[in-house]
Parts: C-alpha cells; structure tokens; sequence
C-alpha cells in the first residue's frame, strides 16, 4: 500500500499513461454518487435523487465524435486538476464502448456516439470530476494477467503488488503442492495471481472486510480458481480465526495496513474518500499490523516457511532490528529486502527457522 499518489508505469494493456494508484476506517464515499456511477456496488440502499448533477450537465442531443469527446474532456479534467486526464477519459469511452481495452480508443477516433452513449459517458465523467477512482468507475482492472472485478469500498491493488507477486513466483517452485496464507485478500489480487502460476498450490485469504471478502469469492470464481482457495472474514489482532488454530503453512504473503495514522488525512481525495482506510491505517508507525503478522508468521509458518510483506520504504530495516532483537524467540530470521519500480525497499522476506 504505496503512499505516493501517483505511479508512472506504462500499463501495456492501456497504451496510455496509468491513473494514479496511490493509497487512497471504511471510506466516508459519498451514497448517492456511489449509487449513481456504480449502481450495483455496496452502496446498495442510496437511491441518486435525478436532479444530483444537473447544474453542470453537458450532454447535447447531437452526436459527436470519439474524438471530440475525448479532447473536451480531457480539457475538463485538466481545467478541474484530475490527476492523469488521458487515462481517465480514455478508460470511460472504452468501458461506454465496451472495448477490449482503452489501448483501443485510438482505433475509433472518427466513430460518432449516439445519445445514450455521450449521456453514459457524460454521467461517468462527472463520477470522475468527483475524484471517483477510475477503476470503480469502469469496474474492474488488469492485476499482471488477470482482469478483476473493482467495487468500493474495497482496496484497488497496486502496481506494486505486482512487483512483490513476480518476486514470489521468481523463488517459488510453482510445481510443487503449496499450501499458503494471504492476510488482507482484498480483491484477491494476490492470492489469485499466485494459484494460476502455482497450480499445485491451494491458499487461505482473509480479511476483516466482507465486502473485500465477497469480492475475492466472486474474483476467484470468475476466473475458475475458487475450487482452491478458502475465505474467511476475520480482523488480525493476536492470531488466525479459531477454525485454522493449528494450521501451518508453507508461505504467508500480505500487503497490510502500513501507513502511518497521522498521514491519513494528507492522502488523496480518490484515497480517504472512497476506499477502505482500515486496509491503508498501520497505527502510530505503521507497524501496527505488521508486528501482528509476524506473531501470526511465528505460529504458523512451517519449518523454512517464507513470509512476504510489502511495507513502507522505511520498514525494513526497523524489522530488520527487530527481528534482530526477538526473531529467535518468534522463529524468524530476516532474509532480505527488495526495491520496487521507484527503487524504494518495499519488499521484505523473513524465513521460519
């Protein structure tokens, strides 16, 4: 969960500049807005009054083209200071227009939008004048080689994270039965990308969110891996939900909460806004949950089992010394960290002795 607000990775299957997936507690988003831009999302139950933008709509009765569509709004977006305004309107017109991907936007520049089309475009683009995430607003994003469902208020993976899965799959011996545990599933990103490259392997998730849960079920029965991966609602405090008391795994992997307390309030407005910040809140020094999993790591990590965390670029050698302090006593040693794409150390693996 990186705090920078923006990422400067060119996603190949966009073509274009990817929107900003810094971090964005349960996001205060606004009901009516949710409702309006993503009507079958867990805003359920608002109901968007008809009259919510009608001061600033601009939807014509005549057709326009791709083209002209695009550059108006792409000098709306940057007249009202929406990061990354190319991306934003280009992933719209390809979701109206159900393309294969925004990479194909470029190949419809001259084709005319009918009403209903400017009127769809016109009502998402609003959705994104508010700081609505991009990918809510289209409802899904490409994870590596995955295509997932995105609903808020659950956590919009990172670019990141797909780092720290490649670095896993690089040291993992994909062939071989795995049993691992996911803390934090999120949309299931994680656990997902590892069951299809490892498909002898089998993971449990969990999250304290249901509707992370949910949507990790569903994520993982769209893409057929459900068969091998077990959910459980549960919040890290101490330890496992009861019913994995004595359970030991092969490999734990988790993105957790790491950001500092008091930064809550400096993050984006596309971050405190609309997603969950219990998955972003570390406590006082981000370490909050980190130091729980590690406890977790201790218990149920079988012999030379590995835990992977992505952190905050100043954690690791915290939990380098601390581990240095109370790993033999926990059963961990420090075995190393690693530099993401901005070569900040953002991964960090520990072994069970």
């Amino acid at each position: 969960m990186l705090l920078s607000s923006s990422s400067t990775r060119v996603a190949a299957r966009m073509g274009v500049k990817m929107l900003a997936r810094g971090i964005g507690q349960t996001a205060h988003y606004h009901g009516p807005l949710l409702q309006l831009c993503c009507p079958s999302s867990s805003s359920a139950g608002f109901t968007a009054p008809t009259s919510l933008f009608s001061a600033t709509n601009t939807t014509t009765t005549t057709t326009s083209t791709v083209r002209g569509t695009q550059e108006r709004w792409m000098q709306r977006f940057e007249s009202e200071s929406i990061p990354e305004p190319e991306t934003s309107i280009v992933n719209i017109i390809a979701h109206v227009l159900d393309l294969s991907g925004p990479g194909e936007v470029g190949n419809h520049q001259n084709s005319a939008l009918n009403e209903a089309q400017m009127a769809k475009i016109e009502q998402l683009c609003q959705c994104r004048l508010a700081r609505m995430p991009i990918q809510y607003i289209v409802r899904e994003w490409d994870f590596r080689d995955l295509t997932l469902k995105m609903v808020p208020p659950v956590f919009i993976p990172r670019p990141e994270t797909e780092e720290l899965v490649e670095l896993i799959l690089q040291q993992m011996d994909t062939q071989r039965e795995t049993l691992f545990l996911e803390i934090g599933c999120g949309t299931g990103a994680i656990s997902l990308s590892l069951l299809k490259h490892a498909p002898k392997s089998s993971a449990i998730a969990i999250d304290q969110s249901r509707y992370a849960c949910e949507l990790t079920r569903e994520n993982a029965e769209t893409v057929g891996l459900h068969e091998r991966l077990r959910i459980f609602k549960h919040k890290v405090v101490d330890d496992l939900p009861a019913e994995l008391g004595g359970q030991q795994f092969d490999m734990i992997v988790s993105n957790p909460p790491y950001v500092p307390s008091v930064l809550i309030p400096t993050l984006d407005p596309e971050v405190k806004i609309y997603e969950d910040l219990r998955a972003l809140d570390g406590g006082n020094d981000g370490l909050t949950v980190i130091k729980a999993i590690l406890r977790i790591a201790g218990r149920h990590l079988a012999k030379d089992g590995v835990l992977w965390l992505e952190v905050d670029s100043t954690h690791p050698p915290i939990i380098e010394e601390f581990l240095s302090k109370h790993g033999e006593l926990m059963g961990l040693r420090f075995l190393a960290s690693y530099k993401d794409l901005f070569q900040k150390d953002r991964f960090v693996e520990i072994a069970k002795l």
